[in-house]
């Protein structure tokens, strides 16, 4: 089972930064971030444009490309943590050098459009994580599960995950490297350089907002591309605020189950990935292992497999 590098795990005392490469986000989240994280006693900084505005971003394309591109470069900061999502990260993603990442590679989080990152970082054959950011870490208590499997992560404790059985499920037990995202996200980096490489992998998808003929639309186009057929796995997430559709033949989960029918790979339904409160941590581009059988599914990311930049 082949997976990504692992940037260096996180001590006490790292020094790490947040910054905002995409929609314009609030000052209180970016404070409560700021302050959560340093109850793990990490050494915080933000990005000089962290909290700046331009329309719906935060701030122009030459300012928050300044500030990723300043903390991929900075050889002080071990883990980059983004703000929030919304869009904008497309505008950066041709402008990025990488080439000082690529050389000591360090961990980069987020989820939503960060998404653009994370499928940037896997084709390098480097990890990242797909995970919480600021405001989930501003209005969550100290026991929230997701960003205590987050901190897990980070400082090298194995996680694994063990959910209830859904009914549209496939048993099956499988190894691959993870990758995936924000369905509408991927979908717009088809036929790039960044578009996903599926021959192995397990696939996780989720979004928000979307009516479900255009989830289905987007997986018809995985399926036509050869994506889908490739897979080793496949996780569904979360659709939030993807109000079912009476006029579709079936709702979303049947639709998406029938639209994958011909492949024989397990398939977990209903995963706690997205945008909502249960939104658990997983790992792009490492390998891991995903069983599901009529009882639960569990998920885990070995450790010992993991080769540490």
């Amino acid at each position: 089972m082949m997976g990504g590098v692992y940037p260096g795990f996180l001590e006490k005392g790292d020094k790490v930064c947040i910054i905002s490469p995409s929609g314009k986000v609030s000052s209180d989240f970016l404070s409560g971030m700021e302050k959560r994280l340093r109850t793990w006693e990490l050494e915080v900084s933000l990005g000089t444009y962290a909290d700046a505005a331009y329309r719906r971003f935060a701030g122009t394309d030459k300012q928050r490309l300044a500030d990723l591109q300043q903390a991929l470069d900075n050889p002080d900061i071990k883990a980059i943590f983004c703000s929030r999502g919304g869009y904008g990260c497309i505008h950066l993603l041709d402008k990025i050098n990488w080439s000082a990442f690529s050389c000591q590679p360090k961990w980069l989080i987020g989820y939503s459009d960060i998404t653009v990152f994370h499928s940037a970082i896997t084709n390098q054959g480097i990890v990242s994580v797909h995970a919480p950011m600021a405001r989930h870490f501003t209005e969550t208590g100290e026991d929230d599960s997701s960003l205590l499997f987050l901190k897990n992560l980070l400082f090298g404790k194995q996680v694994s995950y063990t959910l209830p059985a859904h009914p549209l499920n496939r048993t099956g037990k499988t190894k691959g490297r993870m990758t995936g995202g924000n369905l509408s996200v991927l979908s717009g980096l088809r036929g790039t350089e960044t578009d996903i490489i599926p021959q192995g992998a397990i696939l996780f998808i989720e979004d928000i907002g979307e009516q479900p003929y255009h989830i289905e639309r987007m997986l018809y186009n995985f399926k036509l591309g050869g994506i889908l057929q490739h897979l080793s796995g496949l996780i569904i997430g979360q659709f939030s605020g993807c109000k079912e559709d009476p006029q579709m033949p079936k709702p979303l989960y049947e639709t998406i189950s029938a639209l994958i029918s011909a492949y024989t790979y397990p398939v977990c339904f209903n995963f706690p990935v997205g945008h909502v409160t249960e939104n658990y941590p997983l790992l792009c581009g490492a390998a891991c292992c995903l069983e599901i059988t009529s009882h639960g599914t569990s998920l885990s990311f070995p450790v010992n497999l993991a080769t540490v930049g």
